[in-house]
């Protein structure tokens, strides 16, 4: 038997149940339905399965319906009952399928926006029109001699009341695989969750059969069952917390039936009405409930999250407030490392204090005026540790807006580049010494043509090496390669670029201190020289983020070649005080297509980033079509 076929019979099955559980339990005397439940099940089975199976179930669901209202109703009455409901319950799915914005599954309770969207559908659209077709039935195909507009009120409130108890529990039970790893039901033991159900029964007994609202007893009101309910709603989730209200729910329903509820009035219809605004009353509040809290968890999460990467990130970050005097509201552990300062001592404080003594620097009016503006500014500008030492820095700041449009926030990202700072006032003071030299030339020739000749080393060593390592830097890979996308480009070559990332390098750095990291960088550099080709350029790219620059690479084998460089690199020991340290690497592999050079990096880029995602230590291959091979 195909599995539609079985789906769809389980579903009539129960919906069948359900019917006779809203003809025989929980109707007044009068017949009047205080909820009717079948609809419940259909709603929700359409929310769930695809819509191939739609036909199938509304087969199975008239033949259920007429079985249902075979005794009390002719055929051709319960095959229009039958229609009715089912019309209700398709526009219901398939207006909810459509306005509904959640990517996991629709509709998500646990979204307050999903729940606000269900409620206005079933309750002010499904719920009335099917009302009107179903109060047609009775005035005009069963001539029933009750006003038009009671029978439509009686339907409406019916079918509302069944579908806001039952359809989110139901729904979430069929949708277990997505509800359940995601709830909070595996904190609750044993003793909880028997407390929570003899709870719900036992208020429910105290409210509706005892009548605990009569007498001296009428300060503990009916809101009495709300406790288990709502306690599982905010602790435990939607699905705990739907699954009592509808409890609740149905216990209120049948017990007003039999005439034991304190909602009890002088005619059927008020009585329904006035138990039918409580349930509905009672299972929204429950529902927001756990929506909202559920929603607050996750955004509580995401900004732990955001918060996490925030403080793992070498670079410092710092918010300040938009208003007064811009008082400093957070800053992250690289940023009190780079300052020299404490939490305590920055927060509530203006950024000015890092200038010390140096508060006009263009620079920093620079930055006031953006401030003022409120635009984003990159510069760099010079400040001072709390001990008084100098330090360069490449600030980025960045206004932030809140939900009006209003600046309320500004975010700065700042960079340590005293190190590159040092370097160009390194090259500066050598070109000096070359300019004097040059004027002494014919006084001292002999003294002028060592200090050139060791000036000019120097020089083309900072210019084109780094000067940890001694492989080539950044500037230097970045003009090779340009000349290789020329020289390709007229000879319709190609060529590859390695990007390569030293796997959790902050992590030894922050532990063992710069003079280990150093001499990780060292072996690092040497383990890769040893596993490329003379030909190839090799230089540090920043950081520990270094680039091979592969010519003529439809020539060899450039997965050979990374797996070459993974496994020396894995193999290298770094020898530190009591410790032999040990890294891995991720490597990116882009080859040329056509465009720049700085195209071609990105892409190499992409797939590293792939590579540090899927594990680290490892390599991945970029593909145009935007998908990477990994090893």
């Amino acid at each position: 038997m195909p599995m539609s076929l079985l789906v769809c019979l389980g579903v009539g099955l129960l919906y069948y149940v359900c019917a006779l559980i809203g003809v025989l339990v929980v109707s007044l005397p009068s017949g009047i339905a205080v909820l009717w439940p079948p609809n419940a099940v259909l709603l929700a089975a359409l929310l769930t399965l695809p819509r191939r199976y739609w036909p199938g179930l509304a087969v199975i669901v008239l033949v259920a319906e007429i079985l249902a209202d075979y005794p009390a109703f002719p055929v051709h009455a319960a095959v229009l009952f039958g229609l009715v409901n089912i019309a209700e319950c398709t526009i219901a799915a398939l207006v909810i399928t459509r306005f509904s914005a959640s990517a996991r599954v629709r509709p998500d309770w646990s979204e307050p926006r999903e729940l606000a969207l269900f409620i206005l559908i079933v309750f002010f659209v499904a719920s009335p029109l099917a009302a009107l077709a179903g109060a047609s039935v009775y005035a005009y195909v069963l001539l029933d001699p009750a006003p038009f507009m009671v029978i439509w009120r009686i339907w409406w409130f019916g079918d509302a009341t069944g579908l806001m108890a039952l359809t989110p529990v139901l729904h979430m039970l069929f949708n277990y695989r997505i509800y359940w790893p995601d709830a909070r039901y595996l904190s609750a033991g044993g003793i909880e969750w028997t407390g929570l159900v003899t709870t719900t029964l036992l208020t429910c007994f105290l409210v509706f059969n005892v009548g605990i609202i009569s007498g001296h007893m009428l300060a503990l009101t009916p809101l009495l069952v709300m406790l288990a309910p709502f306690w599982a709603a905010v602790r435990l989730g939607p699905l705990p917390g739907s699954a009592l209200a509808a409890t609740v729910a149905l216990y209120a329903a049948i017990a007003t039936a039999t005439g034991q509820s304190p909602f009890l009035t002088g005619s059927p219809e008020s009585t329904a009405l006035l138990i039918q605004e409580v349930i509905v009353l009672f299972i929204v509040i429950v529902l927001f409930a756990a929506a909202f809290v559920s929603q607050n968890r996750r955004q509580s999460g995401s900004l732990r999250l955001y918060k996490s990467a925030v403080e793992a990130t070498g670079e410092g970050v710092l918010i300040t407030e938009a208003g007064d005097d811009q008082p400093i509201i957070y800053c992250n552990q690289s940023f009190m490392e780079m300052t020299g300062y404490k939490e305590e001592e920055i927060l509530g404080r203006n950024c000015r204090f890092l200038n010390r003594d140096k508060p006009d620097q263009p620079e920093v009016r620079k930055i006031r005026e953006a401030i003022l503006r409120k635009e984003p500014i990159r510069i760099t500008v010079r400040n001072f540790r709390k001990d008084g030492t100098l330090f360069w820095n490449n600030l980025v700041i960045n206004p932030i807006h809140d939900w009006r449009g209003k600046t309320s926030h500004f975010v700065g990202i700042i960079r340590d580049i005293s190190r590159e700072i040092e370097q160009h006032h390194q090259l500066e003071n050598l070109l000096n010494k070359l300019q004097e030299a040059n004027e002494t030339l014919e006084e001292k020739v002999h003294q002028r043509t060592s200090e050139l000749e060791q000036a000019n080393h120097m020089l083309e060593r900072l210019a084109l090496t780094d000067d940890l390592t001694g492989v080539y830097n950044r500037r230097n890979l970045i003009s090779r390669g340009h000349l290789e996308v020329l020289r390709c480009s007229r000879s319709g070559g190609t060529f590859s670029v390695m990007l390569l990332d030293i796997d959790h390098f902050k992590q030894l750095n922050d532990q063992y201190g710069h003079e280990a990291g150093d001499l990780i960088l060292k072996a690092f550099a040497k383990a890769v020289h040893q596993s490329i080709r003379k030909v190839d350029s090799f230089g540090r790219w920043g950081g520990e983020e270094f680039l091979v620059l592969v010519y003529d690479s439809d020539q060899i084998d450039l997965r050979a070649m990374g797996e070459k460089i993974l496994k020396n690199v894995a193999e290298c020991r770094v020898p530190y005080k009591e410790h032999l340290l040990q890294v891995t690497v991720s490597v990116g592999i882009a080859t040329w297509k056509g465009g720049g050079f700085d195209t071609t990096v990105s892409m190499a880029d992409k797939a590293m980033y792939q590579a540090k995602e899927s594990g680290r230590n490892r390599l991945v291959i970029y593909q145009p079509s935007s998908r990477v091979a990994r090893k």
